[in-house]
């Protein structure tokens, strides 16, 4: 998806404030300003799953990802059609025939009870994929960095004293309630959620899009534009193994901030050498 993003040559900026203007302090504006819509979204989550609302929030939910999914395979289709020169009104009524019902059956293969688990990991591992990517395409760098940095350290408190802890604590103290959709991607051995995924696949995007900007190929060459992606991305995946053997100490661990953490501090090391050598 970074790659689509990189060979059509669209830029969209989506933060709030113009992250050119104001530097830093407009990046931590919308930074802020993102993760409050998380913070919001985790504590109604709570208070629905707390007073039996359950049965509303799937709704809420189904419609939610339905448009998600047909607006995000809307988005890659629009950005082929730049990559292919194709602008014409036919060929955008045909991304719009396609993006409708793939969106449907992506989020149908994610909400069903009828889908497998193979089929709802495949679904969730594509929204993931999906989400990250627009993220990651659509925010500028510094927005990108501190979001992530904010979430992860929001994660942390959600999950050991937070709404996160207590949506745990409600469905594991009553077998009644339930969670009205299941988000996380399930293995024999480990669970992983979509937030998690999605901001995973933010930070690996945004870093590629970084390496392949025209100031930084022309002084690092293709060597140093994909070098820095990969630590990131090495980063984050030993990130998540390191999390998932703590797991075996601990009965609740936020997926972020180690994962994140460290897939940053790769990218930053892999840029020092570049600029070193």
């Amino acid at each position: 998806m970074a790659i689509i993003g990189i060979i059509s040559g669209i830029t969209i900026d989506a933060a709030p404030w113009p992250e050119a203007e104001g530097g830093v302090f407009y990046a931590l504006l919308n930074a802020f300003f993102y993760t409050i819509f998380a913070v919001i979204g985790v504590t109604l989550v709570y208070f629905a799953i707390k007073y039996g609302k359950e049965k509303i929030l799937r709704y809420f939910f189904i419609i939610c990802f339905g448009f998600m999914g047909i607006f995000l395979i809307f988005f890659y289709s629009y950005l082929l059609l730049a990559v292919f020169g194709l602008g014409d009104l036919i060929s955008f009524i045909l991304i719009i025939i396609i993006s409708v019902p793939s969106g449907i059956l992506l989020s149908y293969s994610l909400l069903s009870d009828k889908s497998s688990e193979t089929a709802k990991n495949t679904s969730l591992l594509l929204f993931g994929a999906l989400i990250g990517a627009f993220l990651g395409i659509v925010l500028p760098t510094w927005t990108a960095f501190l979001l992530v940095g904010i979430l992860s350290i929001y994660d942390i408190i959600a999950v050991f004293k937070g709404p996160i802890k207590k949506i745990i604590e409600m469905t594991e103290a009553d077998e009644d309630t339930n969670l009205p959709v299941d988000m996380t991607y399930t293995d024999r051995n480990w669970e992983i959620g979509l937030g998690d995924l999605a901001f995973y696949s933010m930070l690996s995007t945004h870093t590629l899009l970084l390496g392949f900007q025209i100031d930084f190929l022309i002084e690092f060459g293709l060597v140093g534009a994909i070098v820095p992606f990969v630590c990131t991305t090495v980063g984050i995946i030993l990130g998540a193994i390191l999390t998932f053997h703590l797991l075996k100490r601990r009965e609740m661990l936020p997926g972020l901030p180690i994962s994140i953490g460290l897939g940053i501090l790769f990218y930053s090391i892999s840029l020092l050498i570049f600029w070193i050598l």
